[in-house]
């Protein structure tokens, strides 16, 4: 007899929906003995513990209408027998595979056990779906197992009471525990919930995970038993405490729900076998004047009341339409803790045999990141489960470290605010400078022309048409002793900016906005001479050195090329001046065309300041032989403030480096305070008074180096359609929207090379790879293939190439054909199925599934109908990206499923 599934087990088999062939719900009891167990013995064990429990002999099968569940009157699971090829025992990741073997919702049953043969020891690993099972059961299980095999060793009966097992019937909420859970979820938007080092993008969603262990540190440990003291709490409030305030130290909050498992089976239940958890939602306030003793008060008030109330499933609050978010992500919280006071290194016998219980995850993660802390006699450990497609890790690494520091410091800082908490752990500390450099002293620049006029007078500083100007000349020009020698331009600029230079509190005349040498206002061009004498040392620059001064007069180029060389003591050269100068400073468009100008290469420096520098340009010049940097200029300043070593082209595009010191750059956070490596931030830049914050998003690396993304989402986007392999140059710009009451929308221009297809599919393949990478406001709407970027001053002209386009669409909309006869037939086939789910005779192709009332459990039945008529190998992912019907005719007819039929 079949029974519909309840609303947690459906959940399950969605989530399944979403990610296909995954182990997302897949769970394991894994241990490992010391010698041979006897395979036919633990047959006749498992077949004991399967007639057991009811929950291990349930199949589950999958209906138009959904999940429904069976129960066999006898269950049999067969016993695999594996060799671990040689090995002691059995590796991780022979373990892991097996685990994450799916379970098909056929009706079979929804567990399985192999026996795995080492050369020193038998390694029993047992696999259930979530659906039969949940993390309490995997000790239960352990348990009945042991004793039936050393029953059947010993030849005698099995423990009284054994053949029966405790069952549990699915609690239903209280109206006390619902009426609980409405008033401690009032108001709750979920809006706090990303961090600033998740990673941006929506990719085909995997759910893969990976887990860290990190046992608590000795400071740690002992800290956790103060504030056990100092707060009057159990040990699981405080480790709890610390959690919810490291999450917003890295940006969640400040109301902030974290999901905490919880046991549904009441004290004469424990040894009950199936899905009987819930996950709570406990929310708490972490706005950054609230004290730490004050989060703790409220974070222990709701852990008791939510004990007291684990009858209802945190499914209850959610909302069933979930269109307009990734389907995947959980809209209450994406973070998870769990505290078990049991011995993690779990040892025991079997029939005399020593044996110990092994952790072996299933390689996915539901969530974005899980924290369970377990406890030996001497110490804890903390095993950290995370989605690799929302977080990195090293990012893990980071906060785990951050976490236990915090720990450490947290009893002598409960009264102090959150937002005063440092983010900052030891790690960090000695990667990154907490409080950033000191900004860089102007004067050093006038000082380093003093020395080169003293050590070296009759070198030239400057190489103009009209000939040298020595240093010694330079010199007396700048101090007033005699007028320059050369009677050119250049040299006279030269002479004024280093004149602007010599009295800090000197202001020349000059407009701001000019921001020129000639008659530059001294904080602009001081900002410049902070940084030169470090920009020559990072490229490698010293005495002799020729650097190419070709930019036109006011620009940040200029500037920088004329004090890069005065900085090492070099000269400033004017193109056809002389030979071939050693540094030259380019825009990434000139950087691509210099392998075809004839210029020689090898040897020389390319230094690109203006932007991404594309991977295909940085191969031509690397092939060359040209030594070459990408330094990073913030919009709206006019220095570079770091510079990295381009070795080769993949990767090329990046921007940042090493910082600069005398730009002092740092990351901050909203309220200006400094981010270690990892978090995602605004780029600031030191001086004497207040920082001065530019509009570029940037953070800083483990190894002490920036990365830096941009001030706009089109910058964004541009750095992520140059790490595609086959784009070689790319612009993109705000374009007007088709929604006229909308913002702006964003297309993209793109060189290309290689056999790509049509066009249209190499739109389709790049707007693909933006999707997985970039946020949902940084992807093109349209990606246009052109031969050639037209060029501004060094630049793409995006202004033109935005106009042209918006001409090229009107154009495209009105010579536009309808939809052939097939595409309109199978477009109304899915209006009718559409209005059949949704129950309304009111539906066009244009009406979202999920905003005319439809939810992910109807969605999923959609779905499958649509499967069954067709044929196509569809996902309830699909759905959610595809929500109209005329989107999913599109979808159906296309290359990926070529359905042209009807659905009937």
């Amino acid at each position: 007899m079949s029974s519909s599934a309840t609303r947690r087990e459906n959940d399950l088999w969605l989530l399944e929906t979403l990610v296909a062939q995954t182990p997302v719900n897949n769970l394991s009891v894994v241990f490992e003995v010391a010698g041979r167990l006897s395979a036919e013995t633990l047959r006749r064990a498992l077949r004991d513990v399967v007639s057991r429990h009811r929950a291990l002999r349930t199949v589950a099968h999958v209906t138009e209408q959904g999940l429904a569940l069976d129960v066999r009157e006898e269950g049999e699971v067969a016993l695999e027998l594996r060799q671990a090829d040689g090995e002691p025992a059995a590796g991780e990741e022979r373990l892991r595979r097996y685990i994450a073997q799916p379970f098909a919702l056929e009706g079979g049953p929804l567990l399985r056990a192999a026996l795995f043969s080492g050369t020193e020891s038998d390694t029993v690993c047992l696999v259930a779906h979530h659906l039969v099972f949940d993390a309490m059961s995997g000790g239960v299980v352990l348990k009945d197992l042991v004793e039936a095999y050393e029953a059947h060793c010993a030849g005698t009966p099995l423990p009284e009471g054994f053949g029966t097992g405790r069952t549990l019937p699915e609690r239903l909420p209280s109206a006390e525990s619902l009426e609980f859970w409405k008033r401690h979820l009032d108001g709750y938007r979920g809006d706090g919930l990303g961090l600033w080092c998740d990673k941006d993008g929506a990719p085909e969603v995997t759910l893969a995970g990976e887990v860290y262990h990190h046992p608590l540190s000795p400071g740690a440990d002992a800290a956790v038993t103060r504030l056990r003291r100092e707060l009057r709490a159990p040990k699981a409030v405080a480790l709890l405490t610390a959690y919810y305030v490291t999450l917003a130290l890295h940006g969640a909050g400040p109301d902030l729900v974290v999901g905490v498992p919880a046991s549904t089976r009441d004290s004469a239940s424990q040894d009950a076998v199936g899905y009987h958890v819930n996950m709570l939602p406990l929310r708490a306030g972490l706005g950054p004047d609230r004290t730490v003793r004050e989060v703790a008060a409220e974070v222990r008030a709701a852990f008791f009341e939510a004990l007291a109330h684990p009858d209802v499933p945190a499914e209850t609050f959610l909302p069933q339409d979930r269109g307009d978010r990734p389907a995947w992500r959980n809209t209450l919280f994406r973070h998870v803790f769990n505290y078990v006071p049991t011995d993690f290194r779990n040892t025991f016998t079997v029939a005399g045999l020593p044996a110990v219980q092994r952790l072996v995850e299933n390689g996915t993660c539901k969530y974005d990141l899980e924290f369970f802390v377990s406890e030996s006699a001497d110490t804890a450990l903390l095993s950290v489960l995370f989605n690799t497609q929302v977080l990195d890790a090293a990012d893990i690494t980071a906060l785990v470290a951050r976490y236990d520091d915090l720990l450490t410091r947290l009893p002598d800082a409960l009264d102090t605010p959150v937002g005063k908490l440092s983010r900052w752990s030891g790690a960090d500390r000695r990667a990154v400078p907490e409080a950033g450099s000191r900004p860089g002293r102007a004067e050093g620049l006038y000082e380093a022309v003093r020395t080169s006029a003293g050590a070296a007078p009759g070198q030239a500083a400057l190489r103009t048409r009209a000939g040298d100007l020595s240093y010694a000349q330079l010199w007396r020009g700048v101090t007033g002793q005699a007028a320059p020698a050369v009677g050119d331009e250049r040299a006279a600029e030269a002479v004024a900016a280093l004149r602007a230079l010599r009295n800090a509190s000197t202001e020349p005349p000059g407009d701001p906005a000019a921001a020129g040498l000639d008659g530059a206002p001294s904080p602009a061009a001081r900002r410049v001479a902070a940084t030169a004498a470090e920009l020559a040392r990072s490229i490698g620059a010293g005495p002799g050195t020729t650097v190419r001064w070709a930019a036109a007069s006011g620009t940040p180029e200029s500037v920088t090329e004329l004090f890069l060389a005065l900085a090492c003591g070099g000269t400033a050269v004017e193109p056809d001046a002389a030979a071939a100068p050693d540094v030259l400073l380019v825009t990434p468009h000139e950087a691509a065309e210099l392998p075809g100008s004839g210029a020689a290469l090898s040897g020389r420096k390319v230094l690109i300041s203006g932007g991404p520098l594309p991977p295909a340009a940085a191969a031509q010049l690397l092939d060359r032989g040209a030594e070459v940097f990408s330094g990073c200029r913030p919009h709206g300043t006019r220095q570079l403030v770091a510079v990295r070593r381009v070795t080769e082209a993949k990767g090329a595009q990046r921007t940042g480096g090493e910082p600069l010191a005398g730009a002092a750059p740092f990351v901050a956070a909203p309220d200006g305070s400094p981010l270690p490596p990892g978090l995602r931030g605004r780029l600031a830049l030191g001086s004497e008074d207040a920082p001065r914050f530019t509009g570029d998003a940037a953070r800083w690396i483990g190894d002490g180096t920036l990365e830096v993304f941009g001030a706009h989402r089109a910058d964004r986007a541009e750095l992520a359609l140059l790490a595609h392999p086959d784009v070689t140059a790319a612009a993109v710009a705000p374009v007007p929207a088709e929604d006229a009451g909308a913002g702006p929308a964003l297309a993209a221009w793109v060189v290309a090379e290689g056999d790509l297809g049509s066009d249209d599919a190499l739109a389709e393949s790049l707007r693909a790879h933006c999707v997985a990478t970039l946020p949902a406001a940084a992807v093109p709407r349209d990606v246009v293939r052109v031969l050639a970027l037209p060029v501004k001053n060094g630049h793409p002209d995006r202004e033109l190439l935005a106009a042209q386009h918006a001409g090229q669409r009107r154009a495209a909309e009105e010579g536009a054909e309808g939809p052939s006869p097939a595409e309109s037939a199978l477009t109304g086939s899915l209006v009718r199925v559409w209005g059949e789910f949704l129950g309304s005779g009111d539906i066009d192709a244009d009406s979202s599934f999920f905003n005319e009332g439809g939810h992910s459990l109807l969605g999923a039945q959609l779905v499958q109908r649509v499967k069954k008529a067709t044929g196509a190998a569809l996902r309830l992912a699909d759905l959610f990206a595809n929500p109209t019907p005329r989107a999913f005719a599109a979808l159906l007819s296309g290359p990926r499923h070529q359905v042209t039929e009807p659905v009937l």
